[in-house]
């Protein structure tokens, strides 16, 4: 009797079992977003500090400003008054956006305080400015869109020097506020899990702490100054979260006195 050989039948076994292993199957998950390019999207935008250095009475000012900091650039509007000798009225707007070529991210910013100055000696006033704001941040994802809506409470320290003129100041800025983020979503969670997390943790905890320390430095003449400041933003509440970490603005301030241009 013929004996048959064992060896092409192992020969195709284990072909079988190599082809079995490396036929490509297809993935369960849907193509993931780059992360740098989920990271063009953020969800918070620091203002440059709205300190208006103003000290006495029936003073009005007007800024505007030029804004930078990581992942936009914009513009911004401050306007203060000083209706009696130790209590002042500020209000802000910013705008901007993150443009690459693409417009990844808006945002637009309204705020409003009151507040108490004081003059110290040596050409020193201390000013504090507390109030409330309103905004949004508007994302363009890789696949799909966010909304943003924030309500802030703040308040705003700051000692400022200046020399007699008052035709240069320095300020030491501290705003602290209390932010209230709501996110509306409407992207792919699968192919973007970074933006993802962000939102979970925005849902999960909606109030955050945010301290911005800064500086502003203002150079000119009587009626108007050139303006400069720099600002950080610090998450308290979430350190993870996305968001601007900083503020530089360059511009112009006018500044009137109401009183003295009636009894001119």
């Amino acid at each position: 009797m013929k004996q048959t050989s064992s060896i092409p039948v192992g020969i195709i076994v284990t072909c079988v079992v190599l082809l079995d292993c490396c036929t490509p199957y297809p993935t369960a998950g849907p193509d993931l977003v780059p992360e740098w390019r989920q990271k063009e999207n953020v969800y918070y935008v620091p203002s440059s500090p709205n300190t208006q250095l103003l000290t006495e009475k029936n003073d009005i000012g007007f800024d505007v400003l030029a804004s930078a900091g990581e992942s936009f650039s914009g513009v911004e509007m401050q306007a203060s008054y000083l209706p009696a000798k130790h209590v002042g009225i500020v209000a802000a707007y910013s705008s901007g956006k993150n443009d690459a070529g693409e417009v990844f991210m808006r945002y637009h910013n309204v705020e409003g305080g009151i507040g108490y100055i004081t003059n110290l000696s040596g050409g020193w006033h201390f000013e504090t400015y507390g109030g409330v704001g309103t905004g949004k941040v508007d994302n363009n994802h890789a696949s799909g869109t966010s909304k943003t809506n924030l309500t802030n409470f703040f308040i705003q320290p700051a000692f400022v020097i200046s020399n007699q003129k008052k035709t240069l100041q320095f300020g030491i800025v501290s705003k602290f506020s209390g932010v209230n983020f709501k996110v509306d979503t409407a992207f792919d969670n699968a192919r973007e899990p970074f933006n993802t997390r962000q939102v979970i943790s925005l849902t999960d905890q909606p109030f955050h702490v945010m301290w911005e320390p800064g500086l502003v430095l203002r150079i000119g003449w009587k009626n108007f100054m050139f303006q400069t400041s720099y600002s950080g933003s610090a998450d308290l509440t979430n350190s993870d979260l996305h968001r601007s970490t900083n503020n530089f603005s360059i511009g112009g301030a006018l500044r009137l006195n109401a009183s003295k241009k009636l009894n001119q």
